[in-house]
């Protein structure tokens, strides 16, 4: 199953997407005219929605969880209500479909998102949503452009490279066998997706640490240059579990480049049980690439 975006990447989908719509309306000079009944409505209800979002962060047992689900019936009704009542409020249709996906409601939320879409063709947050729903499909080529499409309607969200480079990732072969891509064309351009997410959000670990995994997807790895970004992301990475992982992949790189010695030494600072396994298996690596006759 291909990497898609995950729930905690769709509560920033919603801020991103809720900001693109301004709740007042705007006259040709950008002045804030009277409030529109529709736009109140939706205020109200991106209000409630947010207020039950964060009751069930805070819920501590089962009862408070599901106390919640009357209350998000209760929003659905009413987003129902907006868009049957202003079947061309545009914004209505972007925070209804981000809330039916949020709740696992993919098949309502896809079939929102496609009326959004005919209403206006211009929405980024529409556009790679729509990708997402064909890539879980595994419609790799009828995704390709709503995602690029979503790149140039917003060129400096990160999350959007992001996810073309998950799509060339999981799907290159797909592509080359349909002739779509060349390997070098296809390889240049999943690497530059991740790279200008990663440094759209420099704060962003997991952009970075994608960033530095895809080297593992070149068919001729530049491992210098891998090892740099892996070396720079250790410098970065919080004590423990997570600096460890990524001295492994430090010592993964160094053992193809036939630096045993300093691969032993980096692989004798995982100390953590949760990373045993992983020690291990490049521990067996090196006492093969050492072995009599090799």
């Amino acid at each position: 199953m291909p990497r898609l975006i995950q729930s905690h990447i769709l509560a920033i989908i919603a801020c991103l997407a809720l900001s693109q719509f301004p709740l007042f309306a705007q006259d040709q000079m950008g002045y804030a005219t009277e409030e529109t009944l529709a736009e109140r409505n939706l205020k109200q209800l991106v209000t409630k929605e947010r207020a039950i979002w964060t009751s069930l962060q805070e819920a501590t047992n089962e009862v408070d969880i599901e106390a919640a689900k009357p209350r998000f019936q209760d929003v659905l009704n009413g987003y129902d209500s907006l868009i049957r009542d202003n079947p061309e409020f545009v914004p209505g249709f972007v925070a209804y479909g981000l809330l039916l996906a949020r709740i696992e409601e993919r098949k309502a939320s896809r079939a929102v998102f496609m009326q959004a879409n005919k209403l206006d063709p211009n929405i980024a947050v529409v556009k790679n949503q729509l990708g997402n729903y064909l890539v879980e499909e595994a419609r790799y080529k009828e995704a390709l452009p709503y995602y690029l499409a979503a790149i140039e309607l917003e060129p400096r969200e990160p999350l959007y490279h992001y996810q073309l480079g998950v799509l060339l990732t999981e799907f290159m072969d797909n592509f080359l066998r349909d002739r779509l891509y060349d390997r070098k064309t296809i390889e240049g351009q999943m690497q530059t997706a991740f790279l200008r997410a990663s440094k759209l959000d420099p704060d962003s670990w997991a952009y970075a640490y994608r960033y530095a995994e895809s080297f593992y997807d070149l068919e001729t790895p530049n491992w210098d240059e891998a090892i740099s970004h892996w070396s720079s992301l250790e410098e970065r990475a919080h004590p423990g579990i997570e600096r460890q992982t990524v001295q492994l992949h430090e010592a993964n790189i160094l053992i193809k480049q036939g630096r045993f010695l300093a691969a032993r030494d980096i692989l004798e600072e995982v100390t953590e049980p949760v990373l045993a396994s992983n020690r291990r298996v490049l521990e067996d690596e090196l006492d093969g690439r050492f072995a009599p006759g090799m």
